[in-house]
């Protein structure tokens, strides 16, 4: 899906569980990380968030955000991979306070990706996860997104197919037409983890309202980055 798309689909979202946790999620990314490019990604071997860590590195730089933008930690980099893809399971042993691990997997994840999971969080950092909804990395992220759960039951309800026949002129009680097809399409869309991914993308760089402007952000930060600690 592309980043049209995904911000017309972001504003129909608006509102919604789904719109609602994505965006949190995105800031709550933000306000934990309170270390220069503490913000790591980490996912299965044959499945590396590459794809999430590049949409979140074009938003920040974009919106001017530039102390905390992703890495994509890697099982095994190949010797001539370019910098930002180079970067092995020796960043995870440095990991510690004021940095987040996202990690993103669809499939359930295997022992030795909790096991890692499992020593960075030991160290201090924060684990955030989008995935299946598994309990033993629900146990071990401090906050997590399982996109199948967020999509309302009713999404898409308010609009209806013209049955075939139907006469164009007669009136649809103020709801609009959609094909079946394009309800489904949009259904699978939302539920994907692509599309959460976008989502959680596209919030990161909005600023958060429930965080102090100006001056005080700038020292609570300050204060976060002596301490190490995540307020």
């Amino acid at each position: 899906m592309d980043l049209t798309k995904a911000s017309l689909l972001r504003e129909m979202l608006t509102g919604t569980e789904l719109g609602s946790r994505t965006t949190a999620f995105a800031h709550s990314l933000r306000r934990f990380t309170t270390r220069t490019g503490g913000l790591m990604l980490f996912g299965p071997v044959d499945d590396e968030p590459w794809h999430l860590t590049a949409h979140l590195d074009d938003e920040l730089h974009r919106a001017g955000i530039e102390d905390i933008r992703p890495s994509l930690v890697r099982w095994a980099p190949p010797p001539d991979a370019p910098p930002h893809l180079s970067i092995g399971l020796d960043r995870l042993r440095e990991a510690g306070r004021g940095e987040s691990l996202l990690v993103v997997t669809e499939q359930t994840p295997a022992d030795t990706l909790l096991e890692r999971i499992d020593d960075v969080r030991r160290r201090g950092t924060t684990i955030f996860s989008i995935d299946n909804g598994n309990k033993d990395l629900a146990s071990l992220s401090h906050e997590s997104l399982v996109p199948e759960l967020l999509v309302p039951n009713s999404f898409g309800a308010s609009w209806v197919s013209h049955p075939a026949g139907q006469d164009h002129d007669e009136p649809d009680h103020g709801r609009h037409a959609v094909p079946e097809e394009t309800l489904t399409a949009l259904r699978e869309a939302v539920a994907g983890f692509e599309m959460t991914q976008h989502l959680v993308s596209l919030a990161i760089a909005d600023e958060d309202p429930t965080q102090p402007a100006g001056w005080r952000r700038s020292l609570r930060t300050f204060i976060e980055r002596l301490s190490g600690e995540p307020a």
